[in-house]
């Protein structure tokens, strides 16, 4: 009887007897006890390495998403005014004076001129990263890109939910693979909010070197018990995206900064005004906020998934140039949370939990719905 295998499966095969030869197998790793990335420090920058590739990514980069303030739409997507695209410029070229070297840049948001324009002088300092934001054909998507950077250096695809990678994006796949062998492309994943997705990713698609997944202090509740420790045995290069849940996280901090907020104005820590939340939660959090009072509590998220030994870089999107500063300022701290730290992590966890998933919107609502509880 016929058995049907994956299509990684029917790759590692083709490699057993390479393995039988005696060739060492890699030692297994778990996510309760990783093996740290290689990393190095320079100046204030700590750099670790990405999964198997040569390239070190800065543990702070620069988040794709631009600030809605200064948006405005074109026939394809959206671009910024002109002085939203001037402060986004003088925001990234600081981050890259700060030694940030990985800056992610769509397409749809008309920031693929503005940077390479922006990186052309320090090319060699900064780690281009695109995704494909339309739905063209990926090698067309990746020439173009190559054509204007010089080359790309992390390229990927978003994947969404569903049973697993289907035929299409294992299409895709084989061109991204084909690009990386050409030196159009440094490096190939995927970004994608489904555990399940991931899973199947890992097992799918071969020469993977990186997954973007979401990832922080709240939501690190889901434990991710079957991804994390096979990507770490894998050695996959792992990328938190929304480090600060989009920005809300802002929601729960009584000392936020002025002029700090969520990138959408809906995202709030509960919609329902009637609804209470518990006094001695909200005292406890600014007991603990009041505890530490040199850091803000996105700092201390944030130093949160900084000190993950399996996370290479946090990715949030910065619209103030203070939240710059603040992100850098937290990397500065020790990598390990202290008691204080986790508890104050520990009060506005509780905090969220008392009002429920409605502290987000709709399309953000995936941050509680499709996530374990953390034991």
């Amino acid at each position: 009887m016929h058995v049907p295998v994956s299509r990684r499966c029917f790759l590692r095969q083709g490699t057993s007897l390479a393995l039988a030869a005696g060739f060492a197998a890699p030692r297994i790793l778990t996510a309760e006890s990783p093996e740290p990335i290689r990393s190095y420090r320079r100046g204030g920058m700590l750099y670790r390495r990405l999964g198997q590739t040569d390239l070190f990514v800065s543990a702070l980069s620069f988040g794709s998403h631009v600030n809605p303030e200064y948006r405005q739409s074109t026939p394809h997507g959206s671009t910024l005014n002109e002085e939203g695209q001037a402060r986004r410029d003088r925001h990234i070229s600081k981050a890259i004076d700060y030694g940030v070297n990985m800056v992610d840049t769509y397409e749809n948001a008309g920031q693929w001129q503005p940077m390479a324009d922006l990186v052309r002088p320090q090319r060699d300092k900064t780690l281009v990263s695109i995704c494909r934001q339309f739905p063209n054909f990926v090698g067309k998507n990746i020439d173009d890109a190559a054509r204007l950077f010089g080359h790309v250096d992390m390229y990927r695809i978003y994947v969404g939910d569903g049973p697993g990678v289907d035929d299409k994006t294992l299409e895709d796949w084989d061109v991204m693979r084909q690009a990386k062998q050409t030196g159009k492309v440094r490096a190939i994943g995927i970004s994608t909010h489904s555990e399940r997705m991931m899973m199947s990713a890992l097992d799918e698609l071969e020469g993977l070197d990186y997954i973007m997944f979401p990832y922080n202090f709240i939501h690190a509740r889901t434990d991710y018990s079957e991804f994390l420790p096979k990507a770490i045995q894998k050695n996959v290069g792992l990328i938190a995206i929304k480090p600060l849940a989009a920005g809300s996280i802002v929601k729960l901090d009584p000392n936020a900064r002025p002029g700090s907020k969520p990138e959408n104005p809906q995202i709030a820590l509960y919609q329902n005004r009637d609804r209470p939340v518990l006094p001695a939660v909200v005292q406890k959090l600014t007991e603990s906020l009041n505890r530490s009072p040199d850091e803000s509590l996105c700092q201390s998220a944030l130093r949160f998934v900084y000190s993950r030994q399996f996370i290479t870089s946090a990715m949030p999107g910065m619209f103030q140039e203070h939240e710059l500063d603040d992100n850098y300022a937290a990397l500065q701290g020790h990598l390990k949370l202290s008691q204080v730290d986790h508890d104050v992590l520990d009060a506005a966890r509780q905090l969220s939990s008392a009002v429920g998933p409605t502290w987000l919107p709709p399309h953000y609502r995936w941050l509680d719905q499709q996530w374990r509880t953390h034991a």
